[in-house]
């Protein structure tokens, strides 16, 4: 029993090394740029040709400069992110919002990206805003709030704003 003791004492500490240094990560003072990010689908979000509501396919693009994303089409944007954002893309991810639900992201951005895209497939892509940006203060917390819509995405403060006019 004696030979096993030190083999578990290291394997602890090192397992301890390892967890402190992920904790690390989370903590508020990490120097890493984090985005908590809220979506908020209305239950009548993409509504079909019948008027029902459909789950919307939501992109969420890190990216170096926001020129290309705000200057391109759709299409080349979801059909072709790489080519059409190279070199500012720097990873993506997809998901899906159902109408009436709340997502709630809690991202740890890599390093170089200093804007979160975001790319939201609707059915009427002409009538709705499809694209929105979120500028990330680098090495700190930045935390959005969007809305998903008949409109488009925009800004849960501007929405709420704009209702108490």
């Amino acid at each position: 029993m004696s030979r096993s003791t030190p083999l578990y004492r290291n394997v602890l500490l090192a397992l301890t090394v390892w967890l402190l240094g992920g904790c690390s990560a989370l903590s508020p003072y990490s120097s890493l740029t984090k985005l908590n990010l809220t979506l908020s689908a209305s239950d009548q979000v993409n509504l079909d040709l019948n008027g029902r509501p459909s789950p919307l396919v939501v992109r969420l693009l890190e990216l170096k400069h926001p020129v290309a994303f705000e200057n391109a089409d759709f299409f080349s944007l979801y059909e072709r992110p790489k080519a059409s954002l190279s070199p500012d893309l720097v990873t993506s991810e997809e998901l899906e919002v159902r109408p009436g639900e709340t997502v709630d992201l809690k991202l740890s951005v890599e390093p170089g990206s200093r804007y979160v895209a975001v790319l939201a497939a609707y059915r009427d892509l002409p009538q709705t805003q499809w694209r929105y940006v979120v500028p990330l203060a680098a090495g700190d917390l930045t935390t959005a709030h969007l809305v998903l819509d008949q409109a488009g995405i925009h800004n849960a403060a501007r929405a709420s704003a704009q209702a108490d006019d």
